[in-house]
């Protein structure tokens, strides 16, 4: 579990770096990456991507997948700044033989009225 606590947190503080580096470099970048595999104790699939371009938009996007023989589960992080405006939410599932839990949080800030 806190494994996961320090992927979320890592995600979460990426999202200043991308912007500083789009602000740097002036043009669009992206970076993606996803892994997925499979054995006789379960399955993973995890999936990551973030992007910035020259207009100040941003956004960042992790995902987890996991089942084997102890339980099942999922964890989704994504952050966005667009046109000003900026977001965030995460979201936590898990199910075993002792029960099923889930989770999440959400957040988003409006840019300033420029009119």
């Amino acid at each position: 579990m806190r494994s996961i606590i320090r992927l979320i947190a890592a995600g979460a503080l990426s999202l200043p770096i991308i912007i500083g580096a789009a602000g740097i470099a002036s043009a669009d970048v992206e970076f993606d990456q996803n892994n997925a595999s499979a054995t006789q104790h379960g399955a993973a699939v995890y999936d990551l991507a973030s992007g910035a371009d020259d207009h100040g938009n941003a956004y960042f996007y992790e995902q987890w997948q996991v089942a084997g023989p102890y339980g099942a589960g999922s964890v989704t992080v994504a952050s966005w700044v667009h046109n000003g405006d900026a977001g965030y939410f995460d979201h936590y599932a898990w199910a075993d033989a002792y029960g099923a839990w889930t989770g999440s949080t959400h957040a988003s800030a409006d840019g300033a009225d420029h009119d």
